[in-house]
């Protein structure tokens, strides 16, 4: 069978088996067990789940699960309730200042966690009943949640950033870098958007209540006491990162220490706490895994069908040039984006851009940002957005998948701004990293 065949099949099997309800580990695995077993023979089968296994002992895949725990303890430890409330009492004032607060406390928060979910779930539960209580359009409650916790994907230590870095064969430290102006810059246009939406349209954020407006200045200064603990995490983290002193896999055990260390500061550490964080790791950690397990023994299958080749080959042939290529890939990656989740897609086309991009001689690590970009699109791309689906899960049932959707839409545009001015200047990633390899 023709390559271009086996290509074809490969996508409409995968689309079938999710179109039934089989999760997308197993439509990927499946697909690829039975692609090598009618292609080649039973040795080839075994030479692949031993090169995943090679792969899977990689030190790095250690931090996985450590940032995992370390999220779902600070999600139960009250650091981010102490952090909401100080983000919200200096920027209440402000018409709209709940949600520009509640994007802070998700880019102060993604410093911690690095995880998505866990950012969208633990705002929805602070944030959310919040700003519905006091008369905020459901839109902009809603979008500014959603959109702030997925600047955990740019902001470190992200997750994304780590599975990247271990499968381009990058350093973490250097995307974590070049992630912080892009992630900060994703995160100041979201607040510019939501001070001029309430400018323009001052009924969906009414002011401060009452007894906000009455606190002293004492008072508020005594609510930055909330700030210190994230700041200390997050110092911990990325400070003994780039002090040299651990490596990214080492940094989220530090991190994951801290966060108990926090939990048991405000008195809330318990074993059912720990329990339910670790249970939340291994849950998490077996779906990666399994993931891990179907996309690499899919690429492997289909690359020794010559499935690289023909897709380079393919590309070349359309002769889009160098940039041309890069918008090229981002297209499939937005596509693929509303029906995979980010792993999927990291796994699935990494191994095959990857070689192209660095042919056409663009650097790695800016590869690695605008493909975080796209990820943060993914992310609030329907009808996948697994944005939209964290938040579901914890929203008021008058709520519908409709409305979140019409919520997250200004901030999708805006990220796909966003991710043109990242590709377009590559020099705002490059920046921070080229800078600390001088000092």
């Amino acid at each position: 069978m023709s390559i271009e065949w086996i290509s074809i099949l490969i996508v409409v099997g995968m689309l079938s088996m999710m179109v039934l309800g089989l999760p997308l580990a197993w439509s990927i695995g499946s697909v690829a067990v039975v692609l090598t077993l009618t292609k080649f023979d039973l040795n080839v089968m075994v030479m692949l789940v031993s090169r995943v296994f090679d792969m899977s002992m990689n030190y790095t895949l250690m931090s996985v699960p450590l940032f995992v725990l370390m999220a779902g303890i600070l999600q139960r430890s009250g650091v981010a309730e102490h952090l909401f409330r100080a983000v919200h009492i200096w920027t209440g004032r402000l018409r709209g200042g709940l949600a520009v607060g509640t994007i802070i406390a998700n880019a102060i928060m993604a410093t911690m966690v690095g995880v998505i979910g866990a950012e969208i779930v633990t705002f929805g539960l602070l944030a959310l009943p919040e700003m519905l209580k006091k008369k905020y359009n459901y839109k902009l409650a809603l979008g500014s949640v959603a959109a702030g916790g997925g600047l955990a994907t740019l902001i470190p230590p992200s997750v994304v950033f780590i599975v990247y870095g271990m499968t381009a064969g990058c350093s973490v430290g250097e995307l974590f870098l070049a992630g912080i102006l892009p992630g900060i810059g994703l995160g100041l246009i979201f607040i510019l958007y939501v001070i001029v939406h309430c400018w323009r349209h001052p009924e969906s954020a009414p002011v401060t209540a009452a007894d906000e407006e009455t606190l002293t200045l004492r008072e508020k200064l005594a609510t930055l006491r909330g700030l210190v603990l994230p700041v200390l995490i997050a110092g911990g983290v990325l400070g003994s990162i780039y002090a040299g002193i651990a490596t990214p896999s080492e940094a989220a055990g530090v991190g994951v220490i801290f966060a108990i260390i926090a939990a048991v500061i405000n008195r809330r550490f318990s074993i059912s706490i720990m329990r339910e964080s670790l249970f939340e790791t291994l849950k998490i950690s077996s779906m990666l895994a399994w993931l891990f397990f179907g996309a690499q023994t899919i690429i492997g299958a289909y690359t020794l069908s010559g499935g690289t080749t023909f897709v380079t080959n393919a590309l070349k042939a359309m002769d889009l040039g160098p940039w041309g290529t890069i918008i090229f890939m981002q297209l499939i990656w937005v596509f693929l984006g509303c029906f995979l989740d980010w792993i999927g897609i990291l796994f699935l086309t990494l191994p095959i851009f990857l070689p192209i991009v660095l042919d056409m001689g663009f650097d790695n690590v800016w590869f690695g940002v605008v493909f975080c970009m796209n990820m943060h699109i993914a992310y609030l791309s329907p009808p996948f957005a697994p944005s939209a689906f964290y938040l579901k899960s914890i929203a008021p049932l008058e709520i519908t998948m409709g409305q979140i959707y019409m919520a997250i839409m200004p901030y999708l545009w805006l990220t796909i701004l966003a991710t043109v001015i990242v590709t377009a200047w590559p020099g705002l990633s490059l920046w921070l990293p080229r800078l600390m390899m001088r000092g």
